[in-house]
Protein backbone atom coordinates (compact mmCIF):
# COMPACT_ATOMS: atom_id res chain seq x y z
CA UNK A 1 0.00 0.00 0.00
CA UNK A 2 2.79 2.42 0.90
CA UNK A 3 4.71 1.77 -2.27
CA UNK A 4 1.61 2.13 -4.45
CA UNK A 5 0.91 5.47 -2.79
CA UNK A 6 4.41 6.68 -3.55
CA UNK A 7 4.14 5.60 -7.18
CA UNK A 8 0.93 7.62 -7.37
CA UNK A 9 2.62 10.62 -5.77
CA UNK A 10 5.48 10.45 -8.28
CA UNK A 11 3.05 10.15 -11.18
CA UNK A 12 1.05 13.11 -9.91
CA UNK A 13 4.22 15.14 -9.47
CA UNK A 14 5.19 14.26 -13.04
CA UNK A 15 1.85 15.35 -14.38
CA UNK A 16 2.05 18.59 -12.40
CA UNK A 17 5.58 19.26 -13.62
CA UNK A 18 4.43 18.90 -17.21
CA UNK A 19 1.83 21.56 -16.46
CA UNK A 20 4.63 23.88 -15.26
CA UNK A 21 4.68 23.08 -11.53
CA UNK A 22 8.06 22.29 -9.95
CA UNK A 23 7.67 20.20 -6.79
CA UNK A 24 10.94 18.64 -5.63
CA UNK A 25 9.58 17.72 -2.23
CA UNK A 26 6.93 15.34 -3.55
CA UNK A 27 9.43 13.29 -5.55
CA UNK A 28 11.85 13.21 -2.59
CA UNK A 29 9.06 12.25 -0.22
CA UNK A 30 9.97 15.23 1.96
CA UNK A 31 13.62 14.17 2.44
CA UNK A 32 16.46 16.66 2.86
CA UNK A 33 18.78 14.80 0.47
CA UNK A 34 18.23 12.57 -2.56
CA UNK A 35 21.08 10.89 -4.42
CA UNK A 36 20.78 8.64 -7.44
CA UNK A 37 23.83 6.67 -6.29
CA UNK A 38 25.85 6.45 -3.08
CA UNK A 39 25.71 8.79 -0.10
CA UNK A 40 28.94 8.95 1.97
CA UNK A 41 29.28 11.51 4.77
CA UNK A 42 31.17 11.95 8.01
CA UNK A 43 31.40 14.10 11.17
CA UNK A 44 28.29 16.17 10.54
CA UNK A 45 24.52 15.76 10.23
CA UNK A 46 21.41 16.00 8.09
CA UNK A 47 18.47 17.44 10.01
CA UNK A 48 15.98 15.63 7.77
CA UNK A 49 15.92 12.27 6.00
CA UNK A 50 18.25 10.76 3.39
CA UNK A 51 17.07 8.89 0.28
CA UNK A 52 19.74 7.23 -1.88
CA UNK A 53 19.53 4.81 -4.77
CA UNK A 54 22.86 3.28 -3.75
CA UNK A 55 24.60 2.78 -0.40
CA UNK A 56 24.28 5.12 2.58
CA UNK A 57 27.54 5.15 4.58
CA UNK A 58 27.79 7.60 7.49
CA UNK A 59 30.43 7.99 10.20
CA UNK A 60 30.20 10.24 13.27
CA UNK A 61 26.92 11.42 11.82
CA UNK A 62 23.36 12.23 12.87
CA UNK A 63 20.40 11.70 10.53
CA UNK A 64 16.87 13.13 10.82
CA UNK A 65 17.75 15.03 13.98
CA UNK A 66 14.77 17.41 13.54
CA UNK A 67 12.24 14.68 12.73
CA UNK A 68 11.56 15.53 9.08
CA UNK A 69 11.08 11.96 7.88
CA UNK A 70 10.62 10.92 4.25
CA UNK A 71 7.57 9.10 2.91
CA UNK A 72 5.84 9.29 6.26
CA UNK A 73 8.25 7.70 8.71
CA UNK A 74 11.55 6.86 6.96
CA UNK A 75 14.76 8.38 8.30
CA UNK A 76 16.89 6.65 5.65
CA UNK A 77 15.92 4.91 2.40
CA UNK A 78 18.72 3.14 0.53
CA UNK A 79 18.66 0.97 -2.56
CA UNK A 80 21.85 -0.72 -1.33
CA UNK A 81 23.51 -1.05 2.08
CA UNK A 82 23.19 1.19 5.14
CA UNK A 83 26.31 1.47 7.30
CA UNK A 84 26.39 3.60 10.46
CA UNK A 85 29.52 4.13 12.57
CA UNK A 86 29.50 6.31 15.70
CA UNK A 87 26.33 8.17 15.02
CA UNK A 88 22.56 8.05 15.32
CA UNK A 89 19.64 7.63 12.95
CA UNK A 90 16.79 9.44 14.68
CA UNK A 91 13.02 9.54 14.47
CA UNK A 92 12.03 6.85 12.04
CA UNK A 93 12.69 3.54 10.40
CA UNK A 94 15.10 2.64 7.63
CA UNK A 95 14.76 0.70 4.40
CA UNK A 96 17.77 -0.97 2.82
CA UNK A 97 17.74 -2.99 -0.37
CA UNK A 98 20.66 -4.99 1.04
CA UNK A 99 22.22 -4.95 4.54
CA UNK A 100 22.07 -2.69 7.60
CA UNK A 101 25.19 -2.61 9.79
CA UNK A 102 26.16 -0.49 12.81
CA UNK A 103 29.42 0.02 14.72
CA UNK A 104 29.34 1.78 18.10
CA UNK A 105 25.81 2.87 17.27
CA UNK A 106 22.24 1.79 17.92
CA UNK A 107 20.60 -0.22 15.15
CA UNK A 108 17.50 1.66 13.91
CA UNK A 109 14.16 -0.07 13.28
CA UNK A 110 13.98 -1.52 9.79
CA UNK A 111 11.21 -2.08 7.25
CA UNK A 112 11.28 -4.37 4.21
CA UNK A 113 8.94 -2.15 2.17
CA UNK A 114 10.65 0.12 -0.35
CA UNK A 115 8.67 3.41 -0.56
CA UNK A 116 10.15 4.76 -3.81
CA UNK A 117 10.85 3.83 -7.42
CA UNK A 118 14.47 5.02 -7.63
CA UNK A 119 14.68 4.79 -11.41
CA UNK A 120 11.52 6.82 -11.95
CA UNK A 121 12.54 9.49 -9.44
CA UNK A 122 16.08 9.84 -10.81
CA UNK A 123 14.78 10.12 -14.36
CA UNK A 124 12.32 12.79 -13.34
CA UNK A 125 14.96 14.88 -11.58
CA UNK A 126 17.09 14.80 -14.74
CA UNK A 127 14.06 15.83 -16.80
CA UNK A 128 13.28 18.66 -14.37
CA UNK A 129 16.83 20.00 -14.58
CA UNK A 130 16.88 19.80 -18.38
CA UNK A 131 13.45 21.39 -18.69
CA UNK A 132 14.26 24.28 -16.37
CA UNK A 133 17.46 25.01 -18.30
CA UNK A 134 15.36 25.76 -21.38
CA UNK A 135 12.95 28.22 -19.77
CA UNK A 136 13.48 31.78 -20.97
CA UNK A 137 15.37 33.98 -18.54
CA UNK A 138 13.58 36.94 -16.99
CA UNK A 139 16.52 38.52 -15.16
CA UNK A 140 20.29 38.59 -15.08
CA UNK A 141 23.27 38.19 -12.75
CA UNK A 142 26.08 40.73 -13.07
CA UNK A 143 29.23 41.49 -11.09
CA UNK A 144 29.17 44.53 -8.82
CA UNK A 145 32.48 44.91 -7.05
CA UNK A 146 32.96 41.42 -5.56
CA UNK A 147 29.25 40.58 -5.42
CA UNK A 148 26.90 38.55 -7.58
CA UNK A 149 24.23 41.16 -8.25
CA UNK A 150 20.85 39.63 -9.08
CA UNK A 151 18.59 41.87 -11.17
CA UNK A 152 15.04 40.61 -11.42
CA UNK A 153 12.19 41.54 -13.73
CA UNK A 154 10.47 43.65 -11.09
CA UNK A 155 7.25 41.70 -11.63
CA UNK A 156 7.56 39.31 -8.68
CA UNK A 157 6.32 35.73 -9.02
CA UNK A 158 9.07 33.67 -10.65
CA UNK A 159 12.33 35.01 -12.06
CA UNK A 160 14.74 32.85 -14.07
CA UNK A 161 18.45 33.64 -14.27
CA UNK A 162 21.09 32.03 -16.51
CA UNK A 163 24.64 32.14 -15.19
CA UNK A 164 27.82 30.13 -15.67
CA UNK A 165 29.39 28.23 -12.80
CA UNK A 166 32.67 30.13 -13.34
CA UNK A 167 30.93 33.48 -13.02
CA UNK A 168 28.90 32.39 -10.00
CA UNK A 169 32.02 31.24 -8.15
CA UNK A 170 33.68 34.61 -8.69
CA UNK A 171 31.36 36.43 -6.29
CA UNK A 172 31.81 36.26 -2.53
CA UNK A 173 28.52 37.95 -1.58
CA UNK A 174 25.14 38.76 -3.11
CA UNK A 175 23.08 41.84 -3.89
CA UNK A 176 19.46 41.95 -5.07
CA UNK A 177 17.55 44.39 -7.26
CA UNK A 178 14.14 44.19 -8.95
CA UNK A 179 12.90 41.27 -6.84
CA UNK A 180 10.11 40.98 -4.26
CA UNK A 181 10.52 39.33 -0.88
CA UNK A 182 9.11 35.80 -0.91
CA UNK A 183 9.19 35.35 -4.69
CA UNK A 184 10.87 32.42 -6.48
CA UNK A 185 14.41 32.79 -7.83
CA UNK A 186 15.66 29.98 -10.09
CA UNK A 187 19.29 30.03 -11.22
CA UNK A 188 20.18 27.85 -14.22
CA UNK A 189 23.90 27.29 -13.72
CA UNK A 190 25.88 25.98 -16.70
CA UNK A 191 29.27 24.30 -16.51
CA UNK A 192 30.71 21.07 -15.14
CA UNK A 193 31.96 22.29 -11.75
CA UNK A 194 29.70 24.34 -9.49
CA UNK A 195 31.12 26.32 -6.57
CA UNK A 196 29.49 28.41 -3.83
CA UNK A 197 31.50 30.97 -1.90
CA UNK A 198 29.02 31.85 0.85
CA UNK A 199 27.77 35.34 1.64
CA UNK A 200 24.21 34.36 0.73
CA UNK A 201 22.26 35.91 3.63
CA UNK A 202 20.61 38.28 1.14
CA UNK A 203 18.67 35.32 -0.27
CA UNK A 204 16.87 34.63 3.03
CA UNK A 205 13.11 34.93 2.62
CA UNK A 206 13.10 33.90 -1.06
CA UNK A 207 12.15 30.57 -2.66
CA UNK A 208 15.53 29.71 -4.19
CA UNK A 209 16.65 26.88 -6.47
CA UNK A 210 20.07 26.44 -8.05
CA UNK A 211 19.76 24.18 -11.09
CA UNK A 212 23.18 22.73 -11.95
CA UNK A 213 21.89 20.97 -15.03
CA UNK A 214 25.35 20.19 -16.48
CA UNK A 215 27.53 19.85 -13.38
CA UNK A 216 29.64 16.78 -12.64
CA UNK A 217 30.69 18.12 -9.22
CA UNK A 218 29.19 20.72 -6.89
CA UNK A 219 31.40 22.27 -4.20
CA UNK A 220 28.60 23.37 -1.92
CA UNK A 221 30.36 25.09 1.03
CA UNK A 222 27.52 27.32 2.29
CA UNK A 223 24.21 27.55 0.44
CA UNK A 224 20.96 29.33 1.25
CA UNK A 225 18.47 27.62 -1.05
CA UNK A 226 17.88 24.22 -2.61
CA UNK A 227 20.17 22.53 -5.11
CA UNK A 228 19.18 20.41 -8.12
CA UNK A 229 22.27 18.71 -9.54
CA UNK A 230 21.15 15.29 -10.82
CA UNK A 231 24.43 14.45 -12.60
CA UNK A 232 26.86 15.77 -9.97
CA UNK A 233 28.79 14.55 -6.95
CA UNK A 234 28.50 16.83 -3.91
CA UNK A 235 31.96 17.56 -2.49
CA UNK A 236 33.61 19.71 0.21
CA UNK A 237 34.38 19.17 3.86
CA UNK A 238 32.78 22.13 5.62
CA UNK A 239 29.82 24.46 5.42
CA UNK A 240 26.07 24.07 5.55
CA UNK A 241 23.07 24.00 3.25
CA UNK A 242 19.73 25.54 4.17
CA UNK A 243 17.52 23.68 1.74
CA UNK A 244 17.09 20.39 -0.10
CA UNK A 245 19.68 18.74 -2.32
CA UNK A 246 19.28 16.41 -5.30
CA UNK A 247 22.53 14.94 -6.65
CA UNK A 248 23.99 11.91 -8.34
CA UNK A 249 26.22 11.07 -5.36
CA UNK A 250 27.54 12.57 -2.11
CA UNK A 251 31.10 12.66 -0.74
CA UNK A 252 31.04 15.46 1.79
CA UNK A 253 30.75 16.46 5.44
CA UNK A 254 28.62 19.49 4.66
CA UNK A 255 25.72 19.89 7.06
CA UNK A 256 22.16 19.96 5.66
CA UNK A 257 19.72 22.00 7.73
CA UNK A 258 15.96 22.37 7.55
CA UNK A 259 14.69 25.67 6.25
CA UNK A 260 14.50 27.16 2.77
CA UNK A 261 13.18 23.95 1.27
CA UNK A 262 12.00 24.70 -2.25
CA UNK A 263 8.26 25.36 -2.26
CA UNK A 264 6.13 24.05 -5.17
CA UNK A 265 5.72 26.73 -7.80
CA UNK A 266 4.21 27.09 -11.26
CA UNK A 267 6.97 28.10 -13.69
CA UNK A 268 5.57 29.62 -16.91
CA UNK A 269 7.00 27.93 -20.00
CA UNK A 270 8.37 24.92 -18.14
CA UNK A 271 8.06 21.41 -19.58
CA UNK A 272 9.82 18.19 -18.70
CA UNK A 273 12.67 17.46 -21.11
CA UNK A 274 14.01 13.96 -21.65
CA UNK A 275 17.76 14.46 -21.89
CA UNK A 276 18.24 10.78 -22.75
CA UNK A 277 15.91 10.32 -25.73
CA UNK A 278 15.41 6.81 -27.08
CA UNK A 279 17.66 5.80 -29.93
CA UNK A 280 15.90 5.88 -33.29
CA UNK A 281 15.27 2.40 -34.66
CA UNK A 282 17.47 1.34 -37.58
CA UNK A 283 16.23 2.40 -40.97
CA UNK A 284 14.30 -0.29 -42.81
CA UNK A 285 15.90 0.75 -46.10
CA UNK A 286 18.53 -1.86 -46.91
CA UNK A 287 22.12 -0.88 -47.59
CA UNK A 288 23.42 -1.45 -51.19
CA UNK A 289 25.51 -4.43 -50.10
CA UNK A 290 22.51 -5.94 -48.35
CA UNK A 291 20.40 -5.50 -51.49
CA UNK A 292 22.98 -7.42 -53.54
CA UNK A 293 22.92 -10.32 -51.05
CA UNK A 294 19.13 -10.30 -51.01
CA UNK A 295 18.99 -10.40 -54.84
CA UNK A 296 21.54 -13.20 -54.95
CA UNK A 297 19.51 -15.21 -52.45
CA UNK A 298 16.30 -14.58 -54.40
CA UNK A 299 17.87 -15.67 -57.71
CA UNK A 300 19.25 -18.79 -56.02
CA UNK A 301 15.80 -19.67 -54.70
CA UNK A 302 14.24 -19.16 -58.15
CA UNK A 303 16.91 -21.36 -59.78
CA UNK A 304 16.39 -24.11 -57.19
CA UNK A 305 12.63 -24.04 -57.70
CA UNK A 306 13.09 -24.35 -61.51
CA UNK A 307 15.41 -27.37 -61.10
CA UNK A 308 12.87 -29.10 -58.85
CA UNK A 309 10.13 -28.36 -61.39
Amino acid sequence: MIKSGVFLAVAMASASAQAGVIDLGSIMGGASVYTTGNFYAYDSDVEGAIVAGGNVTVRGYAVNLKNQAAFGNHAVVAGGDISLTRGTIHNGQVYAGKTVSTTNATTPPRTTVNPIDFNAASKQFAQLAAGLSEVDKTGKVVRQDSANKVIGSGKGGVDIFNVSADFLSGGNNWKLEGVTMGQTLIFNVSGEHGVFNGGMHELAGYNVLFNFFEAKTVDVKSVLGSVLAPHATVVHNWGDIMGQVVANSWESSVQVNLGNNFKPVDVPGFELVDNNPPVDPPSEVAEPGTLVLMMAGLLGAITLRRRRA
